[in-house]
């Protein structure tokens, strides 16, 4: 017989193998958690903070029992099915086809297959919607923006980001708090969530009835953005890549010569002897300290490539090797990735192994005065994707590689933080920042930028990028950005290209971080196994005057607007890590009840006061924009406009539509 035990803000109920907890978790948000022939376990929480003082009511009532959470109720009936209600209105279901709605036993909202031991397969299925409209779950090159009628595979790789948290038009928002590999599917026959291979079940239901109010309490249960140094909204500069200390500095020298302003500059991949080094390879990098001491004195940040990967020829590999701190394989050698030799990854699952990362960035970088680091390769990117075949310190890949890139991130950032080199206010001359190709549930609250990964150079990747970069502000990921121009391709001699790169360009001076990065034309091949950095193979020039004179014009003047707008991104970024709302942000966020937004994702917020719309197509030179309610002041006209309509704007090519919300 069902019993429904009250907990002071928690039900907890037993039936038939199954346990089931739902508990008051945060402001108007109920987590529940289940698990079969064990107890649920209450120590997994991940990243979601744990939070005593909360204000909730549990009860029973004459069909199950009741939980309340402010304006979030959930209703418990039917031997343990759950029904979310806000404001009294229906806003998800549990989804039982059985005995319970006059059926078969065809199917269990929560469905266990086991695997092994305490592992199953998990699946709960929730009744669709025709209403909603669904966004957030990371980031993907897909060019889907209302992710209802889409599937989304949960899992990290190159331009693939997983961060399993969603906002909906009903006034909701869902975590998926399980760091397994798997599915989750919104179509119009059910909402489906899957893991393939966990010990329990684990989601958490937000409301809130508006996307702001939705990221306020999403952000005060996952964490919220720290503070940064001010420097970091200037231009950064990077390309595949400075083969030696003298390139690096005469770039910057040109720069200065140049007299155009320079945030930060990045030294790519190779600059070690081995991957797993972790340290300059003395022959092209002779003297480190004179470098950073140059580019300190010209006000410009030297941000280092890092990679986790470890070559078996590296002098690191035995160490980790023997204490356990490296990714292994469950069948066959330990190899995950090739580049330029065989390698695994280094386990930051395991806090030793992340202790021995941070010694060599410490004694090998940070000695140096460098003390921001691009954490790449840090999904971790493998060949094949057979994650069934990864053992970490937390289980089989299949288990919990989801988790590794926030992993990753928070062991560099914790040791930095740890060692004194990072102060909480970021105002420290040692103060730095780190620039992650991934990212997870509450990476939000890490001192990192995560970019959208090696993306071709095309129109359509550019298009492709910007809904990327919505759905991950959805997710309440602050500090994003991309390569301009897309990292693959591009040769600046071609005039599609160098359109694309002022295209691109002037949308970057529009994201939180303004960043050159790509593998541009002419590519450099040579080198060999036997000297993996100043002869590994290099992309071309990648500065802002390596596209003629044109572009190098047009982009001087955004680089001019991007200067002007920095004490206005600072401004935006406070409310950010006031309440969690992002700078950058698709204007349903904003506009929730504005039905014309749903899938209209070639336009975004930056800001409370600026709407930007980029050109993402060759030869465009007249560019729609849909207004939303209020007034809209044409940044290239001065023209004011009524808004909920659609405007035709001038587009030349040295100018992207802006407008700026206009107050009477």
């Amino acid at each position: 017989m069902m019993e429904y035990k009250i907990e002071d803000n928690r039900i907890r109920w037993a039936f038939k193998g199954e346990e089931v907890l739902a508990e008051v978790c945060g402001t108007e948000s109920i987590r529940v958690r289940a698990s079969f022939g064990n107890p649920v376990d209450e120590k997994r929480n991940h990243n979601l903070k744990k939070n005593e003082d909360l204000e909730g009511k549990a009860c029973l009532t004459k069909e199950g029992a009741m939980l309340c959470a402010g304006n979030l109720r959930a209703e418990i009936y039917d031997e343990g099915r759950v029904t979310f209600y806000y404001r009294d209105k229906k806003i998800l279901k549990e989804m039982w086809i059985d005995e319970k709605n006059g059926m078969p036993p065809f199917q269990r909202a929560r469905e266990y297959k086991g695997i092994s031991g305490e592992r199953f397969h998990l699946q709960i299925f929730f009744e669709p919607s025709e209403e909603e409209h669904i966004y957030g779950m990371g980031q993907e090159n897909t060019g889907c923006f209302d992710l209802k009628g889409c599937t989304v595979d949960l899992c990290q790789k190159n331009t693939k980001c997983t961060i399993p948290f969603y906002i909906s038009t009903l006034g909701y928002g869902f975590v998926w708090n399980n760091p397994a590999v798997g599915r989750a599917e919104f179509v119009k026959n059910r909402t489906l969530w899957e893991a393939r291979m966990s010990r329990q079940l684990d989601y958490v239901v937000i409301g809130g009835g508006e996307p702001r109010r939705i990221m306020e309490y999403y952000t005060e249960l996952t964490g919220r953005m720290p503070e940064v140094p001010d420097w970091i909204f200037g231009l950064w500069q990077s390309r595949l890549r400075y083969r030696t200390q003298k390139e690096l500095l005469e770039v910057a020298r040109e720069y200065r010569r140049r007299q155009i302003p320079l945030s930060v500059i990045v030294l790519d991949y190779f600059h070690w002897p081995y991957q797993g080094d972790w340290r300059f390879d003395e022959e092209y990098f002779p003297d480190p300290g004179a470098m950073v001491e140059e580019l300190n004195e010209a006000g410009v940040c030297l941000m280092v490539s890092v990679w986790p990967t470890v070559d078996r020829r590296s002098e690191n590999y035995r160490n980790l090797e023997e204490m356990g701190g490296l990714i292994t394989s469950e069948r066959g050698p330990d190899v995950l990735f090739m580049c330029r030799g065989a390698e695994t990854y280094v386990d930051m699952t395991n806090p030793g192994a992340a202790d021995v990362l941070w010694e060599k960035l410490r004694d090998n970088y940070v000695e140096y005065g460098i003390s921001s680091f691009w954490l790449d390769e840090a999904e971790p990117e493998i060949y094949p994707y057979d994650y069934e075949n990864m053992r970490l310190r937390i289980g089989n890949g299949l288990e919990g590689s989801n988790y590794y890139p926030y992993a990753y991130s928070a062991g560099v950032e914790e040791r930095l933080r740890k060692d004194n080199i990072w102060s909480g206010d970021g105002d420290r001359q040692t103060d730095g920042i780190n620039l992650v190709r991934s990212g997870w549930i509450g990476s939000q609250k890490l001192r990192a930028v995560i970019w959208s990964g090696d993306v071709p150079s095309t129109f359509e990747s550019f298009k492709n990028q910007l809904v990327a970069g919505l759905h991950m502000s959805m997710c309440g990921i602050p500090l994003w950005t991309t390569d301009i121009g897309g990292f693959y391709g591009g040769d600046p001699e071609e005039k599609e290209f160098r359109e694309l790169m002022i295209r691109w360009f002037q949308f970057g001076t529009f994201c939180p971080i303004m960043r050159m990065h790509g593998y541009r034309k002419p590519y450099v091949e040579k080198g060999n196994m036997d000297d993996m950095s100043g002869e590994c193979s290099s992309g071309g020039p990648n500065e802002i005057w390596s596209f003629g004179e044109e572009a190098y014009k047009i982009m001087l003047n955004y680089i001019q607007i991007r200067d002007k707008m920095i004490p206005y991104i600072k401004e935006q970024l406070t409310i950010t890590r006031r309440t969690g709302t992002p700078i950058m942000r698709p204007l349903v966020y904003d506009y929730p009840g504005d039905a014309n937004v749903y899938d209209l994702a070639d336009e975004y917020l930056f800001g409370d006061k600026i709407l930007v719309a980029p050109v993402m197509k060759y030869g465009l030179r007249i560019r729609k924009v849909y207004l939303p309610e209020g007034h809209w002041m044409s940044d290239y006209t001065g023209k004011v406009y009524e808004g909920k309509c659609i405007v035709e704007e001038q587009a030349p090519l040295d100018y992207m539509p802006v407008f700026e919300k206009w107050y009477k």
